[in-house]
Formats: structure tokens, sequence, C-alpha cells
């Protein structure tokens, strides 16, 4: 299967389409994160890192790990209804 190299990540191409100046246009196969998947790793790397969090950012590292199990659960609820 033929690859494209986007950001020094190889990527299968799935196939093409025709646009009228460029020509062939390849379809890449780039996995994209959910919101859920996103909240989840924030969520795991401040809980790993809160000194980083704050050292870097100021963060208020508590209320944004509480905010994120929030929306996590919000999306687990949503879910499972």
């Amino acid at each position: 299967m033929k690859q494209m190299n986007i950001g020094g990540h190889n990527y299968p191409i799935t196939g093409t389409v025709e646009h009228e100046v460029l020509g062939a246009v390849p379809i890449v196969d780039i996995h994209l994160m959910s919101d859920y998947e996103w909240h989840v790793s924030c969520l795991k790397s401040r809980l790993e890192n809160p000194e980083a969090y704050r050292e870097m950012f100021g963060e208020d590292v508590e209320a944004v790990i509480d905010q994120l199990r929030s929306t996590i659960a919000e999306y687990e609820k949503g879910v499972s209804a």
C-alpha cells in the first residue's frame, strides 16, 4: 500500500479524488482522536504530571482535573443512555 509522509509520519493512502486544478489528490487515512479520548488523555497527563502544569501554565490543576472528570462523566452518561 502506498503511503504519504506528513509531518514525519507515514500514513496509508486509501484512494484519490480528482481536483480540476491539482489533478489526483490522495485520500490519507489519518486517525483522529475523539473529544472523549482527548479529555481522557488530558486527565491522564495532569494526574501524572501535575507540577508541570502548575509551573508551565500556572494552572489550578485540581480544578482542571475536576472539570475534566465532570466532562468525561457526561460523555460516559451520554454513551450509556
